[in-house]
């Protein structure tokens, strides 16, 4: 068997342990959920070690599956915005806030704009008001990503996907002494910076150990989720784009230097994966969020049924979704722009079903999608020619379509649909050398076998939905209804 690059793909909700060789192909796969832990609305903690613990038990079941001395190096995806603070042993001092916590704290009036883009910066600056004590003693402000380096190889590091959402500076890529005073926030309190792809250390022998390997394996620097998902997809040169539908929906769109925002709504200019390049990207978080929760509050025959015949619930409601015309008779769902702002019904009728609500769930993330796309490719002065996906979501036809449907561009879907775990694979075989250039990279492990176009009656159909689309949404986004109000 060929050289394997081992990927920890870690999430909001689980995390994978996944094998690719050089020719981008999985080898292995395995997939654990971390303990469901209800919480108070507006909070969102997570103990870090409940990523730790799905990467053992994952690593060790995927390499059950292979030959382990065929690994030659490990790197690593995650989700971003969620932070924490450890001691000098590497302890955790308080639980993380994710991305989906929305306390905070904003203590400097004329970095209100920079903040709003800096998602970790008021979680962080919560703690440290509200939890002195265990401030006090933080040796280092941290993200997953550090947390898990840490763990495989002692090292306190990070890199400028996962940075820039604390105080990084957009221009030199290092450490913002600005906006470390603004805020109180002393540099050394943050890991050191590297480039992905970057070999950071080697696996120690304890790590070794618990995941099933053999110690000293190169550990190489990965990044973000989303910024890795476009280096998977091949979205590397200006005016390429990618939409990842999971937990939430995603949008990035390739420049070659940062573009400032406009507008008052979740769009970003963040660092790629890939030096001397940026992605902007729009975010709709409660795209797949809310099919699990139309499916745990209002399936219950379905899921018991499911279980009983062994067959995937979203299998099941996509199976009733595709029993309804595109445009769900007029029923729209609005997915909130932020975490726990209320989404919305529009054009609710008596002849609607609970067919009906899946398919407007569904169509919801495609019409975010084109809604953001069309924002985006406006910052950024091109349109693009066609659009590669990534994420759960791609594992449906139905879905797929949709998507095709409502975008009306080329929908390019992958051989890989863990499209972070890919680009985290293609950093692991540069950091290996295994690949000279990440063109050859690409070139070599990156393929779309399936191309989904739009069909022409349903064009029009969509097109009036997206016209109502944005100004409903838009108009909800701007009263900022959250849902501790009435």
């Amino acid at each position: 068997m060929s050289d394997l690059i081992c990927v920890f793909d870690v999430g909001t909700t689980g995390a994978r342990t996944i094998i690719f060789n050089d020719k981008g192909e999985v080898i292995a796969k395995e997939y654990e959920e971390y303990p469901f832990m209800k919480q108070p609305v507006g909070i969102s903690e997570q103990d870090p070690i409940i990523w730790w613990n799905a990467i053992k038990n994952t690593c060790n079941k995927a390499l059950n599956q292979i030959n382990p001395e065929n690994i030659i190096g490990i790197s690593a995806t995650f989700f971003r915005s969620t932070i924490t603070i450890i001691d000098k042993k590497g302890e955790i001092l308080h639980p993380a806030l994710t991305w989906m916590d929305e306390r905070q704290e904003t203590s400097a009036i004329e970095w209100k704009r920079e903040v709003d883009l800096r998602r970790s910066i008021p979680k962080i600056l919560w703690v440290k008001k509200n939890k002195p004590e265990l401030f006090n003693k933080a040796y280092k402000i941290i993200h997953p990503d550090t947390y898990i380096y840490l763990k495989l190889c002692d090292e306190c590091v990070t890199d400028p996907t996962n940075g820039i959402f604390g105080i990084l500076n957009k221009n030199t890529l290092k450490w913002d002494e600005e906006l470390s005073e603004s805020f109180d926030l002393p540099i050394e309190l943050w890991p050191e910076v590297h480039i992905p792809g970057e070999i950071i250390g080697e696996l120690t022998s304890t790590a070794a150990d618990a995941l099933g390997f053999k110690k000293n394996i190169p550990i190489i620097l990965g990044g973000g989720d989303q910024q890795c998902s476009s280096l998977g997809l091949g979205v590397i040169n200006p005016a390429q784009a990618k939409v990842t539908t999971g937990t939430g929906t995603f949008i990035d769109y390739v420049v070659d230097k940062p573009v400032e925002p406009s507008g008052d709504f979740p769009i970003f200019s963040l660092p790629s994966v890939i030096e001397g390049k940026w992605n902007i990207e729009g975010i709709a978080p409660g795209t797949g969020t809310a099919l699990k929760w139309f499916a745990e509050n209002f399936s219950q025959l379905q899921i018991k049924e499911s279980q009983e015949k062994n067959i995937n619930i979203y299998d099941m409601l996509t199976a009733e979704a595709a029993t309804i015309q595109p445009g769900s008779e007029g029923l729209l769902f609005l997915p909130e722009l932020c975490i726990f702002r209320k989404g919305t019904l529009h054009g609710l009728g008596w002849n609607h079903t609970r067919a009906h609500m899946v398919r407007a769930i569904m169509e919801s993330a495609a019409l975010a999608s084109q809604m953001y796309l069309q924002l985006i490719e406006g910052m950024g002065g091109k349109k693009t020619t066609e659009l590669r996906v990534d994420g759960g979501a791609m594992n449906s036809e139905l879905w797929t379509q949709i998507f095709a449907d409502v975008i009306s561009k080329p929908i390019l879907v992958p051989e890989v649909k863990d499209g972070a775990a890919m680009g985290a694979a293609i950093l692991g075989f540069l950091g290996c050398k295994r690949y000279d250039t990440i063109e050859k990279a690409i070139e070599k492990m990156v393929r779309f076998p399936t191309i989904k176009n739009s069909s022409k009656e349903n064009l029009n159909i969509y097109k009036k939905l997206k016209r109502i689309f944005m100004p409903v949404l838009l108009d909800i986004y701007s009263k900022k209804r959250v849902t501790k109000d009435l």
